[in-house]
Order: C-alpha cells, then sequence, then structure tokens
C-alpha cells in the first residue's frame, strides 16, 4: 500500500493505481465501518435500556428510525442508497439539535464564569484578606510558568496557556480585543472555508451571538435556568439571589449534558450507517467481518445485547484505523488534482463517496459535508466581510450586557485564539499585569484558586504515572 501511495502521489501509471487505491479502500473501509458501527451501535443500545432509559422515551422520533436503519442495513431489507438518505436527514436533524445544545452550553459556560467570580464577593473583608495572604505571589508566579512550560510538546503549552487565559480577569479594550481577533482570522487567508467557519462559529458560540436554527421551548429543564441567568443584575445582586443561580446553573449543566451525551452516540451510529451505505455497493463479495456484523446489527436493533456478541471482534479495528491513515494520506489530494483522470477512469464517484466516508469516520462527528466538500479557498474580500460581519454583532452584544458578562465574553473569546499570547514573554507580562494586578479582591483570590487546583490536579497525576 505505502508503494501504491507513492506511485499515485507521483502520478504514475494512474489507471492501473486507482483502481488499485479503490479495491483497497472498499475492503478497508467496508470492514473499519462495520467494527466501528457495531460497536457504536452496541454502546449506543446498552445506554438505552441503561442510563438513558428516560431520554430513549424522551427522543424517540430520533432513536427508532436509527435502530430502523440499523435493522434493515443487517437484513438487508431495503437498498442502501434509500437507507442513505434517510441518514443524511437524521443527521442534519442531530447536528440541528447539537448545534443547539452547543449554543446553550456555552451561554452556561459564559455565566458561570461570572458566578465564578463572586463567589467570594459575599466574605467579610477579614476574612478574604486571610485568604489572599495564602498565596506568595512570585512563588505562585514561577508555579504557574513552570506548569504553563515544562512539557515539550508545543500543543500541550498552546492547551495549557489556552486554559489560564481563560481564567484570568481581563482588562482589555473592545478595540484590542478586535485586533487580536483579527489577526487570528488572517490566518485562514487562502485556507478552505470549512476552517474558517469552524472559526467564526466558535467565536460566535463562546460569545453568546450565536442564534440556532432549532426551535426553542423543547427543552425547559436548561432553557428556563438560561432565560433566569440572562436576566440576572450582576452587580447588585444579593447573596441570596447569587446562590439561587448557582443552583439552576447546576440543574441547566446536568440536564445538557445528558442529551448531548445521549446525541453524541446516536450521531456516531448515524455516521456509520451512512458511510456503510456508500461503501456496500462498491463491494463485488462481502467479508467475513461484514457479515457477522449484520447479525450483531440486528439483535441490536431489536435492543438485545450480549457482551459475548464483541469478543470476536475485539483487537481487530487497530489494523483498519492504522490503514485507513495511509488511504487518507493521498486521498483528499486525488480528488482534488486529479479530476480529469478520475473523470477519465470512470471513477469521481467513488472518490467522492470515499471522501464522505473519511469524513463521516472522523473525529468531527457533526462535519458539514458540504462545506467540507468545497474546495475554493479563503480570498482576502471573502475574510474581510466575514471578519466585519463578526465584529458588527460582537459590538452589539457588548452595548447590550452588564460589564461582568462583557468580561466573561472577552474572557471566552481570547481563550480560543491560536496565537494569543504571541510568545512567553508577553504570557508573563498578561499574568502579572491582568492576575497580580486585579483590584478586585474576590476576583482575584478566586482566579487563584482555581488556576491552584489546575496545576494541583496535574501534579497529581504525574504522581499516579511516576
Amino acid at each position: 500500500m505505502k508503494q501504491l501511495i507513492q506511485d499515485i502521489h507521483k502520478g504514475k501509471n494512474l489507471e492501473k493505481n486507482l483502481a488499485a487505491y479503490k479495491e483497497q479502500a472498499v475492503r478497508i473501509y467496508s470492514n473499519y465501518t462495520m467494527l466501528e458501527l457495531t460497536f457504536s451501535a452496541y454502546v449506543l443500545v446498552e445506554g438505552l435500556q441503561e442510563e438513558q432509559q428516560n431520554l430513549a422515551v424522551q427522543e424517540a422520533s430520533m432513536v427508532e428510525p436509527v435502530l430502523q436503519a440499523l435493522r434493515e442495513l443487517g437484513e438487508g431489507a431495503r437498498s442502501c442508497g434509500d437507507i442513505q438518505q434517510d441518514m443524511e436527514r437524521l443527521r442534519r436533524d442531530i447536528a440541528e439539535r447539537m448545534d443547539f445544545f452547543t449554543a446553550y452550553t456555552d451561554r452556561l459556560i459564559c455565566y458561570e464564569y461570572v458566578l465564578n467570580r463572586m463567589e467570594l464577593k459575599y466574605l467579610p473583608e477579614k476574612e478574604l484578606n486571610k485568604e489572599l495572604s495564602a498565596f506568595d505571589e512570585e512563588e505562585y508566579f514561577k508555579a504557574l510558568m513552570l506548569y504553563l512550560f515544562q512539557s515539550e510538546d508545543q500543543s500541550v503549552i498552546r492547551d495549557k496557556i489556552h486554559t489560564v487565559v481563560g481564567q484570568i480577569p481581563v482588562h482589555m479594550t473592545k478595540n484590542k480585543l478586535f485586533e487580536k481577533i483579527g489577526e487570528a482570522i488572517s490566518l485562514h487567508k487562502g485556507g478552505s472555508r470549512q476552517e474558517l467557519e469552524t472559526f467564526l462559529y466558535m467565536m460566535k458560540t463562546s460569545a453568546m451571538i450565536y442564534e440556532p436554527a432549532y426551535e426553542t421551548g423543547g427543552y425547559p429543564a436548561f432553557e428556563e435556568p438560561v432565560r433566569r441567568l440572562e436576566q440576572a443584575d450582576y452587580t447588585a445582586l444579593t447573596e441570596e439571589q447569587y446562590k439561587e443561580l448557582v443552583t439552576l446553573l447546576g440543574q441547566a449543566g446536568k440536564a445538557i449534558h445528558e442529551l448531548t451525551d445521549f446525541y453524541y452516540s446516536l450521531q456516531k451510529v448515524v455516521n456509520c450507517i451512512y458511510a456503510m451505505c456508500l461503501m456496500l455497493p462498491y463491494s463485488s463479495e462481502e467479508s467475513r467481518l461484514v457479515k457477522a456484523g449484520k447479525a450483531i446489527w440486528c439483535c441490536l436493533a431489536r435492543r438485545e445485547y450480549r457482551e459475548e456478541m464483541l469478543i470476536p471482534l475485539e483487537g481487530r479495528i487497530e489494523e483498519y484505523v492504522g490503514q485507513s491513515s495511509y488511504l487518507e494520506s493521498v486521498l483528499f489530494e486525488i480528488k482534488a488534482s486529479y479530476k480529469e483522470e478520475l473523470k477519465k477512469f470512470g471513477l469521481t464517484g467513488f472518490f467522492s463517496d470515499a471522501a464522505v466516508t473519511a469524513n463521516l469516520l472522523s473525529d468531527s462527528l457533526f462535519i458539514d459535508l458540504e462545506l467540507a466538500a468545497e474546495e475554493e479557498p479563503v480570498e482576502e474580500a471573502y475574510l474581510r466581510k466575514k471578519q466585519e460581519e463578526l465584529f458588527d454583532e460582537l459590538s452589539r452584544k457588548f452595548s447590550g450586557v452588564s460589564r461582568p458578562v462583557k468580561r466573561a465574553i472577552m474572557g471566552k473569546l481570547l481563550e480560543k485564539l491560536p496565537m494569543f499570547p504571541a510568545n512567553t514573554g508577553e504570557m508573563e507580562e498578561y499574568i502579572r499585569i491582568n492576575l497580580f494586578g486585579c483590584q478586585d479582591k474576590a476576583e482575584k483570590c478566586i482566579v487563584l484558586m482555581i488556576l491552584w487546583d489546575i496545576m494541583q490536579e496535574e501534579r497529581e497525576w504525574r504522581e499516579l504515572l511516576d
């Protein structure tokens, strides 16, 4: 396979090599998808029968079509094309609901930020000063910098920086924030529209300006608490009102967490059924693995599950994960660079389906398949238009919220920026000015506590690993 991929990459003997690639891809993706579908469906059905029983009843209109498709695929009762169309519709419906849940989750995160910083506000001054005096700022600074930069893995360092920046009190003007966001947006020039749209979506949900298409009113367990949180006056909360909002936040978080877990499991199964429907028509003969999978799917569709079903499949998926990564190292390049050749050899349809299959099996469960298929790069004019739209929406949001909420939004936005702070020196300065220079004693103290807990948790993990 390695030689085959190298030859395709070099454009050698494409008619023969692309046909050979197709043969390999059908085998690998069929077996890989079968295994993913079987394990994902097992986890879903097990959950429906146990901890997610109530949700299974509440969301039956989404569950039953998935189980029906699983049965039809196992029995061969309906064409792959028809099942695939059903899965496309279900994917859109589930993605729309998850989009709704995500928007509300980000609202909860924002109000959690606000309420966290008020936790010590109601302490007597003497007690608050005592809490603060427990921290030696220079020793704390050294410990925090060690936590941030002790790893040799740059991605680990970057993740830690984002976590810390997301907690540190924000003292920044709107114009400075927009400058930083603009720098991040500019990195997408010449890149894919999918990546730009993903970044903009992340900015909008973090700022609570994204409005999902899903109709509100169906989930009062978290919609009502969020409405109460949005209406609260955080500049004049009594201690009793503060505690009430904290309770509401916890209840809403629990409700939305259960739903997102449930739909995450459901989408994995839908994606795998969809991918299976794409690959099966290209198979001249079903593999033993696929035949075994079909028998298991029929049982699972009846909500029958036994752990021994999976024993023959254990340890099989790893080889196909590795092989599929080989395929994908050139898959999207082939689709983009060899359009004329694919058309000439009658392979356009297959490579389009293979690219969709790769996206369906990726970690991005809710990827927009249409947007992912777009190959038009981001141009300067498009980039500028999107940036202006974002800044207009952010400006309107900032003008309509109280200062504590505005600062929470700014903190969440800064946390998502890939190049902020730009270097170690800028990070050091940001910590000293914004954390140690914070004039709100209650906020400063709680942030010191939060970051200390994060550092302590890592130390405990390191000790366990050692």
